[in-house]
């Protein structure tokens, strides 16, 4: 069966998803919904739960950026991305855990989301839950094949203040679900003990964008200048992110260049912006990323090892493997199935010398090892494995 037979066709689905379309460069679940989009009817609803009360400590450090992106999605209500994509940013009070506020948020969600449905003509739709908040909604769905997707560790979201809340509507999704499905092992152990309908389904890549510019070798205009060897990393910055872990590097492999390409939402950055072989690129728009990544010579994953972390799967790793490159990481279980080709490790000194071990050890096996696994976790095949657990689902008489 190839992927176009096995594709999910000729449904509609209303995605709860986790991350803001307008606001940021491809989620897993961007890429996903873009595949699905081309023969089912697609509503993207932008999240809704973001809580100001719930932002404390270092995470205030962004918030303005946070909210003027959110107000800017805001306008746009509904848009039309593609043929049968629309996105859509509801419009709600940016607060969660209150008992009253919840009621008023969620009656204004479910009628802005019956105007939204009728406008691009969703009806009878699947429901793909990503986004905790969504939750409270799903009694109004419950005729409705309901797929749990599990990207993150979500009841350790660290902008929502009531942590008892995020477990009740955990709870609320696991019960209203008929399929979960799961980015990393960790999180299916997790889930696992819940029900026995669980899926592990990893992250997957954009192979031929990323293998296509490694092979072209050309060193992109972001890094010229720049001295190699290069240790890079992209995404956004975090105080999530080791920061002290790159400054020790920073400074102990001084003929290094250390480059980061992303939006600094969090964290004081300032000590590591001011040594001299670091270099700042700030956010590239995701057409540029592969370019970009093609040019290190060693890709770096550093967070500062909590349960969000362990738990999670790193979109960028197979990324990087795609462009063949080298990866040193932190102790993530993701990372670990992958040792025989990449580098994990379990102290901020350890990573530092397995950037060196890397630039100076790695081999032609390894590398098409690292290729060749990005090759086999192609978005195309994950869409595959999706469409195949829902079909089984509705075909045991799942109501959609």
């Amino acid at each position: 069966m190839n992927i176009t037979e096995a594709m999910l066709k000729d449904r509609s689905i209303i995605c709860f998803a986790p991350s803001d379309w307008w606001g940021m460069n491809p989620s897993c679940t961007t890429h996903l919904i873009k595949r699905f989009a081309r023969h089912n009817r697609v509503l993207y609803v932008n999240p809704f739960s973001s809580d100001l009360l719930g932002v404390t400590g270092g995470k205030r450090k962004g918030v303005t950026g946070r909210v003027i992106r959110k107000l800017k999605s805001l306008a746009k209500w509904l848009r039309k991305a593609d043929e049968n994509l629309y996105i859509f940013s509801p419009v709600f009070i940016p607060v969660q855990g209150s008992t009253s506020v919840d009621r008023i948020n969620n009656m204004l969600l479910i009628f802005q989301l019956r105007v939204a449905c009728g406008i691009v003509g969703i009806r009878d739709p699947l429901i793909w839950m990503e986004n905790l908040r969504a939750a409270d909604l799903l009694k109004h769905y419950r005729n409705c094949y309901t797929l749990f997707h599990v990207s993150d560790l979500f009841t350790h979201d660290g902008y929502v203040a009531d942590k008892s809340v995020l477990r009740q509507r955990e709870q609320a999704a696991i019960e209203a679900s008929r399929a979960i499905i799961c980015v990393s092992e960790t999180l299916y152990g997790l889930y696992h003990e819940h029900r026995k309908d669980v899926h592990y389904i990893p992250h997957g890549v954009e192979f031929d964008r990323f293998y296509q510019a490694a092979q072209e070798n050309v060193m992109p205009p972001e890094l010229k200048g720049v001295p190699k060897p290069i240790a890079g990393y992209f995404g956004t910055l975090t105080g999530s992110n080791d920061i002290a872990l790159w400054e020790m590097c920073a400074e102990r492999l001084k003929d290094v260049s250390f480059v980061f390409a992303g939006r600094i939402t969090g964290g004081d950055y300032s000590g590591l912006q001011s040594k001299a072989n670091v270099r700042m690129l700030g956010p590239l728009p995701y057409e540029r990323i592969p370019a970009v990544c093609a040019g290190f010579d060693v890709c770096m994953l550093a967070w500062k090892i909590s349960p969000w972390i362990k738990s999670c799967n790193p979109l960028k790793l197979f990324e990087y493997m795609a462009c063949g490159k080298p990866v040193v990481s932190v102790a993530i279980e993701e990372a670990r199935k992958y040792a025989d080709v990449i580098s994990v490790a379990s102290s901020a000194e350890e990573f530092c010398r397995l950037i060196r071990w890397e630039l100076d050890h790695d081999t032609p096996q390894r590398r098409q090892k690292r290729i060749d696994l990005a090759r086999a976790n192609d978005w195309e095949q994950k869409v595959e494995q999706f469409s195949a657990i829902i079909n089984e689902g509705i075909g045991r008489g799942a109501a959609v």
